[in-house]
């Protein structure tokens, strides 16, 4: 069987529209996140609590449609989800990061504490920043993977109550912190 054969084959067909669909579930949660939360006018300062909580609404969509469609609504259900949260969560204390992969944030923590040990900068607060995010990404990562294996039909129950917990911290005022 040559190479040719091998690419023509049905399985790799749809391996390359499963990844097509996914980018563009991507792009789609990107611009839609992008245009309608960001630039809306109805949004405003609300575009963090907005986006949470169309997050959840679609969280939950995706449980529900899951067990009908697995492969469909999981995969580009949460790669919508992602985009969204890609989109409007983009700065910690000013710097840019990532929330929904680790490798950028795991090179800003290396590259603050090479810049604090080397003397470029004095401050441990950029780098402990960053380790934190990579250590609550892993957690996240690892207690997903444990309730996917244990609980499969409530595991997508964990991240719509964490975005539950950042719902309600983007609806305390400033004014109501010292409460």
């Amino acid at each position: 069987m040559s190479s040719l054969d091998i690419a023509a084959s049905p399985a790799i067909r749809r391996d390359e529209t499963v990844q097509i669909a996914l980018l563009l579930a991507f792009a789609g949660g990107y611009l839609d996140a992008y245009t309608w939360i960001i630039h809306g006018r109805v949004t405003g300062d609300r575009a963090s609590a907005i986006s949470t909580l169309i997050e959840i609404l679609l969280l939950v969509a995706v449980g529900i449609l899951h067990n009908r469609l697995p492969d469909l609504a999981g995969t580009l259900g949460i790669s919508f989800v992602a985009a969204m949260q890609t989109a409007i969560f983009t700065k910690v204390e000013g710097i840019a990061y990532s929330s929904v992969m680790i490798t950028g944030n795991l090179r800003q923590a290396i590259e603050g504490l090479f810049a604090l040990m080397s003397g470029q900068r004095g401050s441990l607060r950029q780098p402990g920043i960053f380790a934190t995010l990579c250590a609550a990404f892993g957690t996240g990562a690892a207690v997903g993977a444990y309730a996917t294996k244990s609980i499969p039909d409530l595991a997508l129950g964990l991240p719509v109550v964490a975005l539950l917990i950042v719902l309600l911290c983007c609806e305390i005022r400033p004014n109501e912190e010292g409460i």
